[in-house]
């Protein structure tokens, strides 16, 4: 979720545009815990596109990806979603507006931080969302391409979900997850494009806390597939997935 909401009434800042996705990234090349390696070319992950993006797929791919995944609520969609237009399947998964109202009330209220916001995604609601996240990332055209505003939390959790599933060990996900601070800048300019957030919020301000995704990488240490078992993803979906992602699997 975008860092700050604010009101967008500061006049006079001067926002670089970028015409391109800031926290854009090819998951390949991971190491799994028995040896294997993520294929590139297969799951990005990344901020939302806007219309008009020059944007180019992970080391010199094509764009636009196969199949996408956006998981922002309707209300922060400013238009049409640009990638159908240019043949991508698109799949919408909104996960904040799925939750109870009482968590909703509390997200707007600032009482909800983002680890527990995380857990609430995959305990509470993983069977409004899981089966198709999986479904789609073992089955639709690929590359599949997962996001949402910023591409750091709800992506986040998203793929690290995807990637232990896949047999990615824990670190290797918990380095990817932090990956987005290194795109602060870049990224920061594209929310203030979006109107996601306010242009005097900083750069230092947008990112995440590498700890905040602890509690559901533990939650995957015995069985990786337990929780997405427990929201109704068969078995036979996720050695589907792990036999796309995975060389050799």
């Amino acid at each position: 979720m975008p860092a700050t909401s604010t009101d967008q009434s500061t006049p006079d800042l001067v926002v670089p545009h970028h015409p391109s996705l800031a926290n854009l990234r090819d998951v390949g090349g991971m190491p799994t815990i028995d040896g294997g390696r993520t294929r590139p070319g297969v799951l990005w992950r990344g901020d939302a596109p806007l219309e008009g993006d020059e944007t180019q797929g992970p080391g010199g791919l094509a764009w636009p990806p196969g199949s996408v995944i956006d998981l922002r609520n309707p209300t922060e969609l400013p238009a049409v979603h640009p990638l159908p237009a240019l043949g991508a399947e698109l799949t919408s998964l909104p996960l904040i507006s799925s939750l109870a109202p009482a968590e909703q009330a509390r997200g707007r209220a600032g009482e909800l931080d983002a680890g527990e916001l995380y857990l609430l995604l995959v305990q509470t609601i993983g069977e409004v969302w899981l089966p198709q996240l999986v479904g789609v990332a073992a089955y639709g055209p690929g590359p599949l391409f997962v996001h949402c505003a910023a591409g750091k939390d709800r992506t986040g959790v998203a793929v690290a979900l995807l990637l232990r599933a896949a047999g990615v060990d824990r670190a290797t996900v918990a380095a990817d997850f932090a990956a987005t601070n290194s795109h602060r800048a870049a990224l920061r300019d594209r929310l203030v494009a979006q109107g996601a957030i306010d242009p005097s919020v900083e750069a230092s301000r947008i990112g995440v806390t590498p700890e905040h995704i602890e509690p559901v990488l533990d939650l995957l240490d015995d069985d990786p597939r337990a929780p997405l078992r427990a929201a109704g993803v068969p078995d036979a979906d996720v050695d589907a997935w792990r036999a796309r992602l995975v060389e050799g699997a």
